[in-house]
């Protein structure tokens, strides 16, 4: 799913809010509206629906950064195992003998710089990916708020204005009656 999908979805589901408020009946008196209790509470759950998708896809991140740690720790572990098996049957081949272990020790001590090594490279992806997915979220939150304020005060004018026309109506029935 791309990054705008969920704002787009979120952003749809505002429009359609904002719709069923300019789509309402107005009460002849009050300058109330009639809005649809149902298609509001729908509308409503799906907006609840459509926020928490930054918060799964961060989730994701988390738990891949959890998976690329704990191959790196496999890998590791798998040649560490490997260089004690080497080092094993040298000692072995050769009976005891100094080259044998030498050898053993320098594949013991290269292990474990290896394992150290794609140890360190798997944090350091898994810290960018999460940094990454930490900056696109805060982005996209901006976004939607930003957004949702501008729809808001677009509410807020309409509605402003059909108060003011109601009151309006009003002071002119009132005129006319006097």
């Amino acid at each position: 799913m791309s990054p705008e999908g969920p704002q787009l979805e979120f952003l749809d589901l505002i429009d359609g809010l904002e719709q069923l408020v300019i789509e309402s009946r107005r009460l002849p008196v009050g300058g109330n509206l009639v809005i649809d209790r149902r298609r509001l509470l729908d509308l409503i759950d799906q907006l609840r629906l459509a926020i928490p998708a930054d918060l799964r896809q961060a989730q994701q991140v988390l738990e891949a950064r959890q998976q690329i740690i704990d191959d790196a720790h496999l890998t590791a572990r798998r040649t560490l195992e490997r260089a004690e098996q080497e080092r094993a049957r040298l000692i072995d081949e050769h009976a005891l003998t100094r080259a044998a272990q030498e050898r053993a020790q320098q594949l013991l001590m290269d292990a474990e710089a290896r394992a150290r090594q794609i140890i360190a490279e798997a944090d350091a992806t898994a810290a960018a990916h999460l940094s990454e997915a930490a900056e696109a979220t805060r982005q996209e939150l901006e976004n939607l708020n930003r957004y949702t304020r501008e729809v808001l005060q677009r509410l807020e004018r309409l509605l402003t204005q059909l108060l003011g026309s109601v009151r309006d109506n009003l002071e002119q029935l009132d005129r006319e009656q006097s």
